[in-house]
């Protein structure tokens, strides 16, 4: 079944691209590029992650090697605390991407997921105590770039008039999930990546 200029089959030839993009929602000529290229990078850096401990361990944000290493500020932004850290988050992120990339375009999202990425470190370095375990305590994780990508659609939401009741409920019960004791999420990187 080929498809037509709105995405929609008419009757013969539809590629298996065709089919997996309309399975995930993705409008003909709007393949989020950018939210791709970032979901593929943090899989292979995972993947990576399988054959050598070292690649976790030299992306891992520590607020102690933060001035002498400062690469980790967004290189931990695509390593991730074991399978479904990294599924969370690139569901999250396919999520939000699909919405946002097309909308404000691949250089203003980049430009938003990296800035929160390095911004949800900084305020992890910003709250951490060096003389408390704080100040050695890694981090990892996309969170902070992904709750600075919903910070923007629900921002654009706003202005735009639309009904943001439902994304702020998720940007909030996510937020929330940071100061639950025992689940070792970092707070400080979801509140400085928004």
């Amino acid at each position: 079944m080929a498809e037509n200029s709105h995405g929609e089959g008419t009757g013969r030839g539809v590629t298996l691209w065709g089919r997996i993009a309309q399975f995930l929602g993705v409008r003909p000529g709007h393949l989020p590029w950018v939210t791709v290229t970032i979901i593929v990078a943090c899989v292979l850096v995972g993947l990576a992650e399988l054959f050598s401990q070292q690649v976790g361990t030299s992306l891992l944000f520590v607020p102690f090697l933060a001035e002498s290493q400062p690469y980790r500020f967004l290189g931990s932004a695509f390593l991730h605390g074991g399978f479904w850290h990294l599924v969370f988050n690139m569901y999250a992120l396919w999520l939000v991407g699909n919405a946002l990339e097309p909308v404000i375009g691949r250089v203003r999202f980049a430009a938003i997921y990296l800035l929160s990425a390095v911004a949800g470190n900084v305020a992890v370095l910003i709250t951490a105590d060096p003389l408390a375990p704080s100040w050695g305590t890694a981090t990892v994780g996309a969170s902070g770039a992904v709750f600075g990508v919903f910070g923007a659609l629900f921002v654009l939401m706003r202005h735009f008039g639309a009904d943001s009741t439902s994304l702020m409920v998720v940007i909030l019960a996510n937020l929330g999930l940071g100061f639950i004791p025992g689940m070792n999420i970092s707070w400080q990187s979801h509140v400085g990546g928004l």
